[in-house]
């Protein structure tokens, strides 16, 4: 009789003992998950508002005396790249020293707000001849050939080399009589290939050679 009576208890405490370790190791496993890192939930993205420009609708008021460097700034590098010595070499001079044409500047400038991004390349001439030629700058264009007559660099296709400022006088010279801005960009760093493109267009076979040119294109005055 108690033999029969301890097997079945021994049983049942079996069972219990092993019930009470799988709720222990539950609730270890569960105290260990807890506890590890849990990656966060992305915030929700907050779209910012971008801010206006005070200035961006500020209309530039334009006059002769204005900061040009603070749009140009392009051409203010220029003026103090030794590899671009026709601008260097005219860095200590004021703008409006050089472009003088106030009235065709203003028109220019009419409109234009400190958003406007400035000409990557301003075709707008504003330079007078004159302000080139006088006795303190350049002086006359007879003046500058005798100055470059032993210039090497100027040359057309066929290795004819021509003097850059003695332009002789024919009938389609005389009428396409060049001013210094048509061949000058100070603002470029390619002084040669400017001046050609302007001969170009009566020399369209790279060649200085009379006759090689089937009709005279005329400049806008």
């Amino acid at each position: 009789m108690t033999n029969a009576t301890t097997k079945p208890t021994n049983k049942a405490l079996a069972a219990l003992a092993v019930t009470v370790m799988m709720l222990v190791l539950a609730v270890v496993l569960g105290s260990v998950v807890g506890c590890s890192p849990q990656e966060s939930a992305p915030a929700a993205s907050v779209e910012q508002t971008p801010k206006e420009d005070p200035m961006a609708s500020q209309t530039v008021e334009w006059t002769m005396d204005i900061d040009c460097k603070t749009c140009h700034t392009t051409e203010t590098e220029s003026m103090a790249d030794a590899g671009i010595p026709q601008a260097s070499e005219h860095g200590d001079l004021q703008c409006n020293q050089c472009h003088t044409e106030e009235a065709v500047l203003k028109t220019a400038h009419e409109g234009v707000t400190y958003a406007d991004k400035p000409a990557s390349k301003p075709t707008v001439i504003t330079v007078d001849a004159e302000t080139c030629q006088t006795p303190d700058c350049h002086g006359t264009m007879e003046e500058m050939a005798v100055i470059t007559a032993d210039n090497q660099e100027f040359k057309d296709e066929k290795g004819k080399v021509q003097n850059p400022h003695d332009y002789p006088s024919n009938e389609q010279h005389d009428l396409m009589n060049p001013t210094c801005t048509d061949c000058h960009n100070i603002h470029s760093d390619n002084l040669q290939k400017d001046a050609m493109m302007w001969c170009a267009q009566c020399h369209h076979k790279g060649v200085f050679q009379c006759g090689t040119c089937h009709e005279l294109r005329e400049r806008a005055v």
